[in-house]
């Protein structure tokens, strides 16, 4: 009886360090929340000429990477484009000089090397839409 009393204690205390726990986490990440918010504020208010000129400093390079981003997007998208038109002049070409019976073996392989390419490019072209910066209000 006194081994299930103990046990049955220290549960309810692990219970009660848990809700504790918990509790005490949502109230720090609430005041850190109002804490943030008070700097926002204190921040954005400020609004000497060095404050100022950083602010414009910061939209001008935000500006910058968004055009970046947005022209090797455009890249990427003109690389996909070109390879897909050099591919079919390339098999067309193909075509002309190999043997049929060996045609589709070469086909095959040009096929796997265009479609890794696309791969690839399609992964970088992720990152970079992945890494655009987010806008501020």
């Amino acid at each position: 009886m006194e081994l299930q009393r103990t046990l049955q204690n220290l549960l309810n205390a692990g219970i009660g360090l848990y809700k504790t726990s918990e509790e005490n986490i949502k109230k720090v990440l609430s005041d850190f929340d109002q804490f943030y918010e008070e700097l926002v504020k204190k921040g954005a208010a400020e609004d000497s000429e060095l404050i100022t000129n950083i602010r414009k400093n910061l939209d001008d390079i935000v500006k910058q990477i968004e055009e970046i981003n947005q022209k090797a997007s455009q890249t990427f998208e003109d690389l996909s484009k070109l390879i897909q038109e050099n591919y079919q002049k390339l098999i067309a070409e193909i075509e002309k000089v190999v043997p049929k019976e060996q045609f589709e073996q070469i086909k095959s392989r040009v096929d796997e090397l265009i479609n890794t390419l696309q791969t690839k490019i399609g992964e970088i072209s992720q990152q970079f839409r992945k890494e655009e910066p987010q806008k501020t209000e």
